[in-house]
């Protein structure tokens, strides 16, 4: 368990993809075999990894010397998407989630950037319960371009 003065977030570099990648692992494995369609979460390489983090991100948080949490980020021209967020499943409800995407709102702040989305599958209404906990609003939703499920696309201005 960590208490909020050890926790600390930070952004990772290339050489953390590892990290991003086993956490995000261990946090989206209790979807493998339920969400239909996958999770593109559970097929991800190192190398997908950090080639998404290429094109924008990711923070990690750490409870100490463990890293317990991750989260991805793109820019693009008017917002900053966010994905893959991820806490590792024993250091969850202890506010990481949040401290996150308290950093990435505060980097698209420092930025310029007035404007988050991020997408959330309608079968994970825990997932879309915390985001709007967070001042996140649905702005639309739309079928998984894979079929089978919805995807609630939400935002939140800064």
């Amino acid at each position: 368990m960590t208490d909020s003065t050890a926790l600390r977030i930070e952004f990772a570099s290339a050489d953390d993809a590892h990290l991003v990648h086993r956490i995000m692992r261990d946090a989206y494995a209790e979807y493998d075999g339920v969400l239909t369609p996958p999770s593109g979460a559970v097929s991800e390489t190192v190398e997908d990894v950090r080639a998404a983090m290429a094109k924008g991100g990711a923070v990690l948080a750490w409870d100490g010397a463990e890293a317990v949490g991750s989260a991805r980020y793109e820019w693009h021209p008017d917002y900053l998407y966010v994905g893959r967020v991820a806490v590792i499943p024993a250091y969850r409800g202890q506010g990481i989630g949040s401290a996150l995407m308290r950093r990435i709102e505060e980097l698209a702040r420092d930025q310029g950037c007035g404007e988050i989305r991020l997408g959330v599958r309608m079968a994970l209404p825990g997932n879309l319960a915390f985001y709007q906990s967070l001042g996140y609003e649905v702005v639309k939703i739309e079928p998984h371009p894979k079929g089978g499920d919805d995807v609630a696309w939400m935002g939140k201005r800064l």
